[in-house]
């Protein structure tokens, strides 16, 4: 059977596919400025970063992701898995913010869930 995807996984991939568009924009950008042997210093690269959007995909991206990870929370509080390890669960929850590996971990997790599981 076909994974069905919540809403909140569904703007999380669509953001995250838009951050890598972006974001191969912005390096294919900078690869042409040197190509031309232009020097690329910071003025430049904000530029290159104001022109493609890097930093309003980032916050769209971050905030899919926000919204992803408060959505596992409610998803999982049945799962046995959840339960079991209801403490180390909340530990992850709570690094979230400073962490970027725990950050991933949930990422990961949320992305794993099958709407028809939850």
């Amino acid at each position: 059977m076909k994974k069905k995807h919540s809403k909140a996984q569904i703007d999380y991939l669509a953001s995250r596919e838009h951050f890598l568009q972006i974001s191969s924009q912005a390096d294919k950008r900078i690869t042409e400025l040197k190509e031309e042997g232009k020097e690329v210093g910071q003025a430049e690269m904000e530029e290159i970063i104001e022109r493609v959007g890097l930093h309003r995909a980032y916050n769209e991206l971050t905030q899919a992701e926000n919204v992803l990870i408060n959505w596992t929370q409610t998803a999982i509080k049945t799962e046995p898995e959840f339960i079991q390890n209801r403490t180390n669960f909340e530990e992850l929850y709570e690094k979230v913010k400073t962490d970027a590996e725990a950050r991933g971990a949930i990422l990961n997790l949320a992305m794993r869930l099958n709407l028809e599981l939850v």
